[in-house]
């Protein structure tokens, strides 16, 4: 069998696996094993970031939105954005010149706790302490996804993370769609 239907083989296994219930020991050997076998790490990036996505969605689903928040990064804006830096983030002035002011907007009349534009991963503890949400939902390049997870898991916090269509740190992209169902997402 070539190395790309191993791979292939093995990459259907992991999936697989994903999707039952597991210890971090077990899943922390399996990436481990991943790894060694030359798996690309923006796959498991990415099953993880689904798995964590699955195991809270309900939680997340059944918190109301008044105790909510949201986290978009700041290569989402616009490059000639007119957005201040505060001490939590970019304070978006609603320009039109991108999608940020009408989410905002929205998150808004739905009762979110809060909207967030950040310029990285390192003021997220930082607005969990200060808001204290419920839930979150968190827009980023997947590993910034993975370190939010872990911040959510030590704060309790429900999260659910969408992946950037278009990573970098500049003229990045994400479906829209998906930001929408999930920030209106609601079990009652």
């Amino acid at each position: 069998m070539s190395e790309y239907g191993e791979e292939s083989t093995l990459m259907k296994a992991i999936k697989k696996i994903s999707k039952m219930k597991f210890s971090g020991l077990v899943l922390e050997k399996l990436e481990q094993l991943a790894v060694k076998l030359g798996v690309d790490e923006r796959e498991l990036l990415k099953i993880y970031v689904e798995m964590k996505n699955a195991a809270y969605k309900v939680k997340y689903a059944l918190t109301p939105y008044t105790e909510r928040i949201l986290l978009l990064p700041q290569c989402l804006r616009s490059p000639d954005c007119p957005a201040k830096l505060t001490d939590l983030g970019y304070e978006c002035v609603d320009c039109g010149k991108c999608m940020i002011g009408r989410i905002i907007k929205l998150a808004r009349e739905l009762g979110y706790k809060g909207v967030f534009i950040l310029p990285g991963g390192s003021m997220i503890t930082k607005i969990f302490e200060k808001i204290k949400p419920k839930a979150c939902l968190g827009v980023a390049c997947l590993k910034e996804l993975v370190l939010g997870s872990f911040l959510c898991e030590k704060f309790g916090i429900a999260g659910q993370g969408i992946p950037l269509l278009k990573n970098g740190c500049v003229n990045t992209d994400v479906n829209w769609k998906s930001v929408l169902n999930l920030l209106t997402l609601r079990y009652t």
